[in-house]
């Protein structure tokens, strides 16, 4: 390999400290110095002095932020250091408990002071520097070990892979992503029938750990660290560690609040939770910390997280606006839900303009009509929920009933006993249902298939393309380039998502793509194990009544009577039958999946109440920590996670079955995660 002169590899160094300064004032800093024409030229400048010297292309150089081929997976990496998480508040009065027991415990005489800090929504991650240069990044993980997702981290800008530091240093931060970068993101994702990104911090941590990392590279993600682990010159106060982090070229976010005081404390976080919608990205509260690490270090930490911190969370932050009018969507098993149509308003960072009103009872209680102002908040920082009605004080309009008749079909609506939900029964004819079905077959969890999103599925069956899922495998890329918005290219990539359906994926994947009402991914692995594969589902369907069917699946452990009944019910359907037999001839080839293991391994969950995120989220950090999900009461469930509002009866019967009645803060202690 040919070695470059000494003034050529000097030349090379200084493009690459230019680039790197360049990125920083972009992507940190929010403040670009020259165009997008010159950082081009400067960069392309350097590309060309690593082409004719290919020895100059190092790990820390800049252009090797374009990401690698797809990984087959990430690599477990245990630290030194435990990655803890943070006690969680939303109660002031708890704020002052904690500054009470610090300087109790501190000593008399001791005085120590705080950081606050804004507590970003994004995705936790630990990077180590070897004599300044980037060697390796890790997910936070279980908090001992994490993911090694070096090859994604490198590919975001504002991440310098060169410090001005000497040793070994290893800092902590979050990975984030602007809310109007998100916007774009969506819009694209939308464009390509892909599903959307509920939120930043979805974004953020998907985008962190796609295996292939030049999509990551694809993605605007950010960066800002806020602790230093070890390294550096040596300090006596985190203060001091941030501000030698700056120097050093490391992005830190500046915002910290020095604090002497429980009134000043106080003054910050009213400051940041004021401000929290002014900063381009998400923030869900504020972390208050012991400035002076000899106080850290004296205070020390339980099993799960430090006694010298703590994260006051913001609550939900509510808007009022006029409703416009009632509209009732129709969902995939069927289901009738009311939507409050608003006027526009600007709530957690997001134009808001309808609102879910949950059910008929719902309804009935709150009684909105148009012309009312309503109270709207938004669950989980996601979907948005109207929480109270303030009447017109003009004469108010007729109150708001459910529809006789399907809105999207025309077909008498049915309300089945001791249920709240209204639905139409017309399953195999229902626009809605029909499109619905398909938007949840190819969801992530289901099958998996990308740029098949609702309004690609809307065109596919409104042009007649497809009548259910078992037209999927035969539709054809001539058909597909005809609709609108698409093209050759954007027609090739739906069919080639679709037959990669065909293989890497299981069948318990395939029975919960299937949407059969009460079941979901815990039931379907159940299904899937008893059935084998679908020549085995179509042979019981034949073999056995439904009656018979019905109560060979409620024998098996995990399944129960009400989920037998339903699959018993869904696979008797000649329609249903028919869709099987589509599904068969196109040759899915399906995979085991190996069983997850984790803190809640042998633990089984059932979620109810209001919860801080949305359950089929919390579902998932359980199933993620080995924990099973009863989606509703069993005998054989072990836990019930109650959050607000939960009803008396589920606690009646979760106690009378022996359950152990938990908050959803002692779930995370399960989980070993202590964060809400």
């Amino acid at each position: 390999m040919k070695k470059a002169p000494s003034k050529t590899a000097e030349r090379h160094r200084r493009l690459s400290k230019e680039i790197e300064r360049h990125n920083h004032d972009y992507y940190v800093l929010d403040n670009p110095t020259i165009s997008d024409s010159e950082y081009d030229a400067v960069f392309r400048e350097l590309k060309d002095l690593e082409s004719a010297y290919p020895g100059l292309r190092t790990e820390a150089s800049p252009s090797q932020r374009i990401g690698a081929p797809p990984s087959s997976g990430f690599k477990k990496v245990r630290r030194d250091t435990k990655m803890m998480s943070l006690d969680n508040t939303y109660d002031p009065e708890e704020v002052e408990d904690f500054v009470r027991r610090v300087n109790e415990l501190a000593g008399p005489e001791a005085a120590p002071t705080y950081m606050v800090e804004p507590k970003l929504d994004g995705a936790s991650v630990e990077l180590f520097y070897r004599d300044g240069v980037f060697v390796q990044g890790l997910t936070r993980g279980d908090g001992t070990t994490g993911e090694d997702v070096t090859t994604n981290l490198r590919t975001v800008r504002s991440l310098p892979l060169r410090i001005d530091a000497g040793g070994e240093v290893t800092v902590r931060g979050e990975i984030f992503i602007h809310r109007s970068d998100l916007e774009k993101i969506n819009r694209e994702r939308e464009s390509e029938g892909l599903n959307l990104f509920a939120n930043p911090r979805n974004a953020a941590a998907g985008s962190l750990r796609l295996l292939d990392s030049r999509q990551s590279a694809k993605r605007p993600l950010r960066i800002f660290l806020y602790e230093l682990v070890s390294g550096g010159p040596g300090f006596n106060e985190h203060g001091k560690a941030l501000t030698w982090m700056k120097e050093a070229g490391l992005p830190v976010h500046g915002m910290e609040k020095a604090c002497s005081t429980l009134p000043e404390i106080k003054r910050s976080l009213e400051y940041f939770e004021t401000r929290r919608f002014s900063f381009p990205f998400e923030i869900d509260g504020a972390v208050i910390k012991v400035n002076e690490y000899a106080y850290r270090e004296e205070l020390g930490s339980t099993a799960r997280a430090p006694r010298w911190a703590v994260a006051y969370k913001f609550e939900a932050e509510q808007a009022e606006t006029v409703l416009e009018r009632i509209d009732v969507q129709v969902g995939r098993t069927g289901v009738l839900t009311p939507v409050a149509i608003l006027e526009p308003v600007h709530l957690s960072g997001t134009t808001v303009s309808r609102a879910s009103l949950h059910n008929a009872d719902e309804v009935a209680r709150k009684d909105p009509r148009p012309g009312d102002r309503v109270i709207i908040e938004k669950a989980g920082e996601i979907i948005p929920q109207v929480v109270k009605v303030v009447p017109a004080e003009k004469e108010r309009g007729g109150s708001f009933t459910m529809p006789g008749s399907c809105p999207s079909c025309g077909a008498r609506t049915v309300r089945i006993e001791d249920e709240v939900a209204v639905r139409c029964p017309n399953r195999q004819a229902c626009p809605a249902q029909k499109k619905g079905a398909v938007v949840h077959y190819a969801r992530r969890g289901a099958m998996d298939i990308n740029h098949l999103g609702p309004s690609v599925v809307d065109q596919l069956v409104d042009n007649e393309l497809i009548r259910d899922i078992g037209d999927l495998y035969a539709l054809r890329e001539d058909e597909v380039a005809g609709l609108e918005h698409f093209g050759e290219k954007s027609a090739r990539n739906l069919i080639d998502a679709i037959n990669a359906s065909r293989r890497g994926r299981s069948f318990a994947q395939f029975i919960n793509g299937l949407g059969i009402p009460l079941v979901g991914e815990v039931a379907a692995r159940e299904i899937a194990a008893y059935f084998g594969d679908i020549a085995g589902l179509l042979k019981k369907a034949l073999e056995l009544s439904r009656e018979d069917l019905a109560e060979e699946l409620a024998a098996k452990d995990g399944i129960g009577p009400k989920i037998a009944e339903s699959v018993s019910a869904y696979i008797s359907e000649r329609g249903t039958r028919k869709v099987l037999k589509k599904l068969s001839e196109a040759r899915i080839e399906f995979e085991e999946v190996e069983p997850q293991r984790g803190a809640l391994a042998g633990l089984s969950f059932c979620a109810t109440g209001t919860l801080s995120k949305p359950r089929a989220r919390i579902y998932a950090e359980i199933r993620s920590h080995g924990g099973l999900v009863h989606e509703n009461i069993r005998k054989s469930t072990r836990y019930l996670v109650a959050g607000e509002n939960t009803g008396k009866r589920k606690i009646e019967k979760a106690r009378s079955l022996g359950l152990s009645i938990i908050t959803e803060k002692e779930l995370y202690e399960l989980m070993g995660e202590n964060r809400p």
